[in-house]
C-alpha cells in the first residue's frame, strides 16, 4: 500500500513538471518575436529552479533533460529537429541541463537540512516537556510521599506509649492530607494527558451554579479553613449545560491557586454574572497578582510563574482552560485594580436551558 502511494506522488510529480514544461515552451513560443535565444534559456532555467523548489531532485532532472530537448526542438535552427548548426548552443545545452542537477541538489540538501532542524526542534520540545516532567514527579510527587513514609515509620516504630493520642492524630492526618494532596497532582498528570489525547469525554447536565461551588468549598474545607470566602451568585442565573465532575475540577483548581497566592487573612471572592449570551463566574484573590506580560504563560504546561513560589507541577490552570474549552468557553486572568488577580470563566449561557425550581413556601 505505501509502495503505491509512493509510485503514484512520483508520477504526479513528473506529470506537474510535464505541464509546467508544456506552459513555458508555450510562453516562449508566443513571446518569441520578443526573446532572444538567450532569453529563452533563462525561461527554462527559472522553470528548472521552481520545478526543484516544489517537487524535489528527480523531478527537476526530468525537466532539465526534457528543457533542453524542448529548446533545441522549437527555439534552435534548424527547427523542429535535434540538429544544432551553431555548435555554441551545445554548450548552453550543457549548463542548462548542469543547472537542473546542481539546483535540484542543492534543494535536496536544504530540504534534508530543514527536515533535521520542524526534528531537533521536536526533539528539544519533548527533552523540555520530559524534563519538566521529571522535574515535577521528583519535587512535588517525592514530598508528599516522603511526609506520607515519615509520618507512618514514626507510627510503626513509636507504637508504644512514646506518642500521645494528639501526636498520633496529627500523623494520621499528615498522612491522610498528603495522600489527598498526591491524588491531586497525580489526577492533574493524568486528566493532562487524556485532554491533549481528546479522550476526556465532556458529559453534560444541566445543573446550578450554586450547587457547584458549594460542592469544591466542601472539598477544599481543610484548605480553606479559616478564610474568608465571599460569594456573590445572583438568584436569576440560569442552570449550567456542564459535566459537573469536570467543572467541579476547575472550580478546585483555581480556588486552590487563590489560596496558595493569597495571605491568609485576606478574602477570596466568587462572583457571577450574566453578559449577553455568557455566564461569567469570576475567582478573585488579592494576592500578589500575576507578573506582567505572563498573564497568558500561567495557562501552559508546566509553567510556573515564581518557581520559588508555592508548591505544584503546573499544570492546574492548564487544565482549566482545557476543560471550560472543552466546553465551549474561555478563561482568562488579569491583575485586579488595588492588588490580586481575577480568572474569569465564561460559558455559554445556553438558550435551551431549563428554568430553575422555585422553592415552594414552607419548604
Amino acid at each position: 500500500m505505501r509502495l503505491g502511494l509512493t509510485i503514484r506522488s512520483s508520477m504526479n510529480e513528473y506529470i506537474w513538471a510535464l505541464l509546467w514544461l508544456i506552459l513555458t515552451t508555450v510562453i516562449a513560443a508566443v513571446g518569441r518575436a520578443l526573446f532572444e535565444w538567450t532569453d529563452v534559456a533563462m525561461l527554462y532555467l527559472a522553470m528548472i529552479m521552481l520545478v526543484a523548489t516544489r517537487f524535489g531532485q528527480r523531478a527537476s532532472i526530468f525537466t532539465a533533460a526534457l528543457s533542453v530537448a524542448a529548446y533545441d526542438f522549437f527555439f534552435v535552427p534548424p527547427y523542429l529537429t535535434f540538429n544544432v548548426a551553431d555548435s555554441r548552443h551545445i554548450l548552453t545545452f550543457a549548463m542548462m541541463f548542469g543547472i537542473g542537477i546542481l539546483v535540484s541538489t542543492l534543494t535536496l540538501r536544504i530540504r534534508r537540512q530543514e527536515e533535521e532542524a520542524k526534528a531537533a526542534l521536536l526533539k528539544a520540545r519533548a527533552e523540555e516537556m520530559r524534563s519538566s516532567l521529571l522535574s515535577a514527579v521528583s519535587h512535588d510527587l517525592r514530598t508528599p510521599l516522603a511526609a506520607i513514609t515519615g509520618a507512618a515509620t514514626t507510627l510503626r516504630d513509636e507504637s508504644g506509649a512514646s506518642l500521645s493520642v494528639s501526636q498520633r492524630q496529627d500523623l494520621l492526618e499528615a498522612i491522610c492530607e498528603e495522600a489527598e494532596r498526591l491524588e491531586r497532582l497525580v489526577a492533574n498528570l493524568l486528566d493532562m494527558t487524556r485532554l491533549e489525547s481528546g479522550g476526556l469525554p465532556v458529559r453534560r447536565e444541566w445543573i446550578p451554579l450554586e450547587e457547584l461551588v458549594g460542592s469544591a468549598l466542601t472539598r477544599l474545607e481543610k484548605q480553606l479553613a479559616g478564610r474568608e470566602i465571599k460569594t456573590d451568585l445572583p438568584g436569576n442565573l440560569p442552570l449550567l449545560s456542564v459535566d459537573p465532575v469536570l467543572f467541579e475540577q476547575v472550580l478546585l483548581n483555581l480556588l486552590e491557586n487563590a489560596s496558595k497566592h493569597t495571605p491568609a487573612q485576606r478574602p477570596i471572592e466568587i462572583q457571577a454574572h450574566i453578559d449577553a449570551q455568557w455566564v461569567i463566574i469570576e475567582i478573585a484573590d488579592r494576592g500578589p497578582g500575576i507578573p506582567a506580560g505572563l498573564e497568558q504563560r500561567i495557562f501552559e504546561k508546566f509553567f510556573r510563574a515564581s518557581p520559588s513560589g508555592p508548591a505544584g507541577v503546573g499544570l492546574g490552570l492548564a487544565i482549566c482552560r482545557g476543560i471550560v474549552e472543552a466546553h465551549g468557553g474561555t478563561l482568562r486572568a488579569e491583575n485586579r485594580p488595588g492588588g490580586g488577580a481575577v480568572f474569569r470563566v465564561a460559558l455559554p449561557a445556553g438558550a435551551q436551558a431549563p428554568e430553575m425550581p422555585s422553592e415552594e413556601p414552607g419548604n
